[in-house]
């Protein structure tokens, strides 16, 4: 069963019905389909991560190139801006891309600490240094919500390192007001959990949801940083990855052991507002084969569990997506990447439908 905790309510939470299993058809409408536009002098090496804009459109930054983009509500190239290095309005790589209130647009770096803001029209505005490396964020009213490692100096004041667990930080300028949420585990304890976690999150009005890709639930945080509550529990089909006891896996075997000991396991991979609703995608962990060279590792997106997000009744569970999509991101809509692989790029911007199919 599915329960909303909050801080400082004792009642018990009314009894649900259980969730329903649907089709991606049956619980949304289509409401376009969207051939991306390109430069022929700027082609897109592949989509990336995504934002959506407030006053309409949204932004997608190249998963490769130092490059991001912005288009028209309709898929048309409106902007394009970046280029490779550590000078100024230069980026390694894109790992993060949100737009402000104002229209600004704030591009994350994780090789930098620093934030880069651009125009509206994607020319250069401002940098602003900041107290770590930031990975990606959102706007909260008028500060960033950061998912950010804080830097510290080295015990013995030799050099900076990069302080572990990462946190999420809301920054007001460029000072740190509160960090809250940690990783379930120190490094230390679990080394190789830092190589498949990551932390989907996303933030609606005054609430902000986050979670570790390999654990539910998904934690609620006020715009205080406190913790005020939880959403969300797996189906029986999800399948978590495991927790290994240090010495479990075999140097020199991992190429054996990773794909047979983690493959398949599910992950809480992206997390999306639409309103009143809360979307979870999950993904499944996948591994190359010599029958399919084509096949990257990583977390392939594969179903979604759907939310009353002020409620905690979970809707719709295990609701599959089509073979090789990728969810972007939410907002007024749900948009799915229809094939990660290959061009055109097409995304599909989905609604909720009104009426709530049988289970």
């Amino acid at each position: 069963m599915t329960v909303l905790a909050v801080a400082g309510c004792e009642r018990e939470p009314a009894a649900a019905p259980p969730p329903v299993r649907a089709t991606l058809a049956e619980v949304f409408a289509t409401e376009a389909v969207l051939v991306l536009g390109e430069d022929p002098q700027d082609s897109i090496s592949s989509p990336g991560v995504f934002a959506e804009r407030p006053e309409g459109g949204f932004l997608l930054a190249d998963e490769h190139l130092p490059r991001v983009r912005s288009y028209d509500e309709e898929g048309r190239l409106e902007a394009a801006f970046g280029r490779f290095g550590q000078g100024p309005f230069e980026f390694r790589g894109i790992s993060g891309v949100t737009a402000t209130s104002s229209g600004r647009v704030v591009v994350f770096d994780s090789s930098q600490d620093r934030l880069t803001y651009l125009t509206r029209d994607l020319l250069p505005d401002t940098m602003v240094r900041i107290p770590g490396v930031a990975h990606r964020g959102a706007s909260l009213g008028e500060d960033l919500l950061l998912e950010m490692n804080l830097t510290a100096e080295h015990p013995v004041g030799i050099a900076r390192f990069v302080e572990q667990p990462r946190q999420f930080h809301r920054l007001a300028g460029s000072e740190v007001v509160w960090s809250a949420f940690r990783l379930p585990f120190v490094p230390r304890e679990r080394s190789y959990w830092r190589s498949y976690v990551w932390f989907p999150f996303a933030v609606a009005g005054d609430s902000i949801y986050v979670a570790s890709s390999l654990r539910y639930p998904v934690v609620i945080l006020s715009a205080a940083g406190d913790s005020i509550g939880e959403i969300g529990a797996p189906s029986a089909s999800y399948e978590p990855f495991p927790v290994l006891e240090p010495g479990s896996l075999t140097p020199g075997r991992y190429a054996e052991q990773l794909p047979r000991l983690f493959g398949g396991s599910n992950t809480l991979t992206r997390i999306s507002v639409l309103g009143s609703r809360l979307v979870l995608t999950h993904g499944v962990f996948r591994y190359p084969t010599a029958s399919d060279a084509f096949t990257a590792f990583g977390s392939y997106h594969a179903s979604l569990d759907i939310y009353d997000r002020h409620t905690g009744t979970k809707l719709y569970e295990d609701v599959p997506l089509p073979e090789g999509s990728r969810v972007l991101g939410g907002g007024r809509y749900l948009y799915v990447l229809d094939d990660r692989g290959f061009p055109p790029w097409r995304i599909t911007k989905l609604s909720f439908r009104e009426t709530r199919p049988e289970g």
